[in-house]
C-alpha cells in the first residue's frame, strides 16, 4: 500500500487528533515553563519533538503495517473540542489542540495495515498522538480520563467553529501495555450507522499516546495492540536516554 494512499484514505476519517497534533499552539524543541526555566525533574526534563519524533514507530518497526507521520501544518478551527458536560471534558481533550493538562511537545502520523493490492483502501485505518508532558502530568492525563470515563456516557462537543457533535460513550477493550492504559468508544449519536471511533490512551512514563481507529467502511476499529506495545517500548528507550 503506498502512503499516498494512505494519506488519502485517513483524509476521510474524523481528523481529530492529527488536527490536535498539526495545530497545538508549542513545537516545543525547548519544553519551558511560564518563567522560562527548562522544565526538569531530577535532571530529566520532556521529551522534545525531536526526540518524539526519533522515537516514532516505523514501517520497519511493526512489519505488516504502513505508517506516516504527519507533517501538515493545519489550522482547521475543528481541532479545540469542549464538552457542555464538565465531567467529561478530559474525554474531550484527547482529541483537542488545546487541552486542560499542556503537551510540552508532540507528533501525529497514520497507520494501517499494508494492503496486498496496490492502491487498495486498508479495512481499517488508524491515527495516533504521541506527546511529551512536564513531570507528573501524564500521570494526571490518564487518571483524568479513567474518572471520566467513570461518570461520562454522553456528551455534546462544540468545536472552534460552533458545531455541535452529539457523543456517546461506551467501553473499550483493555489495553495490556504502557505503565496505565484505557480505551473506549465515541459513538456519534447523529450517525449510529458509521460514525464510531475506537479511542485508546497509553501513558509511559512522562508521555501520552492517543490512538484512533476507525474501518473505513465505517464504524469502530479494532485495538491496534501490536501497534502500540511497539510505540511504547520505543518511548521507555527515548526516556531512559534523557540526561
Amino acid at each position: 500500500m503506498h502512503k499516498t494512499r494512505l494519506r488519502l484514505a485517513a483524509a476521510a476519517l474524523p481528523a481529530l487528533l492529527l488536527a490536535a497534533a498539526c495545530s497545538s499552539s508549542d513545537s516545543a524543541d525547548s519544553p519551558k515553563v511560564p518563567d522560562g526555566t527548562q522544565n526538569i525533574l531530577s535532571g530529566k526534563a520532556p521529551l522534545t519533538t525531536d526526540q518524539l519524533s526519533k522515537a516514532l514507530i516505523t514501517d520497519s518497526d511493526v512489519p505488516g503495517y504502513t505508517v506516516q507521520p504527519s507533517q501538515t501544518a493545519d489550522t482547521s478551527d475543528t481541532s479545540t473540542l469542549t464538552a457542555d458536560k464538565p465531567v467529561c471534558q478530559p474525554l474531550a481533550d484527547i482529541t483537542s489542540s488545546n487541552p486542560k493538562i499542556h503537551r510540552m511537545a508532540f507528533i501525529g502520523a497514520a497507520f494501517a495495515k499494508t494492503t496486498k493490492t496496490s492502491g487498495a483502501t486498508p479495512e481499517v485505518i488508524n491515527q495516533m498522538l504521541v506527546a511529551s508532558h512536564a513531570p507528573g502530568d501524564a500521570k494526571k492525563v490518564i487518571d483524568s480520563v479513567k474518572t471520566a470515563l467513570a461518570g461520562c456516557t454522553a456528551f455534546t462537543a462544540t468545536d472552534s467553529s460552533g458545531t455541535k457533535t452529539p457523543f456517546t460513550i461506551s467501553k473499550g477493550p483493555a489495553v495490556p501495555t504502557g505503565d496505565e492504559s484505557v480505551s473506549w468508544v465515541m459513538n456519534d449519536a447523529a450517525d449510529k450507522k458509521t460514525g464510531a471511533a475506537l479511542i485508546a490512551v497509553v501513558q509511559t512514563g512522562d508521555t501520552v499516546t492517543a490512538y484512533v481507529s476507525v474501518k473505513s467502511s465505517g464504524g469502530a476499529g479494532p485495538l491496534p495492540i501490536d501497534v502500540a506495545r511497539k510505540q511504547s517500548e520505543k518511548l521507555k528507550t527515548a526516556l531512559a536516554a534523557r540526561k
